[in-house]
């Protein structure tokens, strides 16, 4: 086996199917990166049993073959070669990379115990790669990251006709965004792994296939395609607690709203709230009691409805402010201020916070 390409595109393609690979593989082969050369180009594969990567680069195959490889290694090798020309050449007891004058050998790994891949699920419907990208990124820190309650570490992925909508929660905070897609059939209900979800994203551009079938769900983009296995479990029906309307709504600029927050926030030790209290058209923000450092700021509002004092996680708050990209942000509040928050400013992106008892 011999092929011979550019470093810099060989890199791009093994750091995608790299995503396929455990960090911990519960058997060594799992950490091979599946290399296959046919004439005019490979076919690189990662698989790990519960996710898969797979995708296609052009080359100069000279010779044609297969070979596995220990992926994180091979990668980080071709990474250093930057954008040379990189030849490889495989026999029967090892793969010897050459770029200029540098000269590294690695011994394979047997083809023969690699597990077969996943055959790739039928196309459910088509979105915007960077919309669908940037919407995964306004709610996917709202999903949990305690594993004792695996199913809350998932994103629910529900259709409604030409609306794709996706759900976290990790029980303080509700999370949901509303995007375009264009479905080729039924209406889709899948719950995926949110780490999965997150690190797709990553490499999302131009138009996206999301792919379902079974217990198997992937992301397919170009020569590029990943899957997951799903999550086991029903999803809290977490849709019926966004309420449709508030009776209090408070407007703020994002910018300044999160600003003041951050600082008043440093006086909040650990697992203390930041208070939040309004009055003819203006809020204060404090946070610290008692001896301990205290901090107060005050910033121009619009309030719709009754005045309201209230306390939240400041992380929590912090991060909802972040990741909604609108210029003004607006705090809806049911009669009773003990209830969830909502947290809104763009359309079709809303989130639930709940509040902090107050002593």
């Amino acid at each position: 086996m011999k092929f011979t390409v550019t470093a810099d595109a060989l890199a791009e393609a093994t750091s995608f199917a790299s995503k396929g690979l455990s960090p911990r593989p519960p058997v060594p082969v799992l950490s091979g990166l599946l290399i296959e050369a046919q004439t005019g180009g490979l076919r690189i594969s990662g698989f790990d049993y519960e996710k898969s990567a797979r995708t296609q680069v052009a080359a100069d195959v000279t010779e044609p073959g297969t070979v596995l490889l220990q992926g994180r290694m091979f990668a980080d090798i071709i990474r250093k070669f930057g954008k040379k020309t990189v030849t490889v050449t495989v026999d029967e007891r090892k793969a010897t990379l050459t770029a200029g004058t540098a000269v590294f050998t690695m011994h394979p790994m047997p083809v023969a115990e690699f597990p077969p891949m996943p055959d790739l699920p039928p196309v459910a419907g088509t979105i915007d790669g960077d919309v669908f990208a940037a919407a995964v990124s306004q709610i996917i820190g709202a999903a949990s990251t305690d594993d004792s309650v695996p199913v809350l570490m998932g994103v629910q992925i529900v259709s409604e006709g030409a609306d794709l909508i996706m759900r976290t929660t990790d029980r303080y905070r509700l999370a949901e965004v509303v995007i375009p897609w264009r479905p080729t059939g039924e209406d889709i209900n899948l719950l995926v792994r949110g780490s999965w979800l997150a690190d797709v994203i990553k490499t999302l551009a131009g138009e996206a296939s999301i792919l379902a079938d079974g217990n198997l769900v992937g992301i397919r983009t170009g020569n590029r395609a990943t899957t997951s296995i799903m999550l086991d479990g029903d999803y809290p029906k977490i849709k019926a607690l966004f309420p449709d309307s508030a009776p209090t709504e408070i407007t703020l600029d994002r910018d300044e709203f999160a600003d003041v927050l951050s600082r008043v926030a440093l006086v909040a030790e650990r697992n203390t709230p930041v208070k939040l209290t309004t009055a003819g058209g203006s809020m204060t923000v404090e946070a610290g009691t008692g001896e301990d450092a205290q901090g107060r700021e005050t910033l121009q509002c619009v309030v719709s409805g009754a005045d309201v004092v209230v306390a939240f996680n400041p992380g929590y708050l912090a991060w909802s402010l972040a990741v909604t990209p609108a210029a003004d942000v607006v705090l809806g509040f049911q009669e009773n201020t003990a209830k969830p928050a909502l947290v809104s400013g763009t359309e079709g992106l809303r989130h639930l916070l709940m509040p902090v008892r107050l002593p």
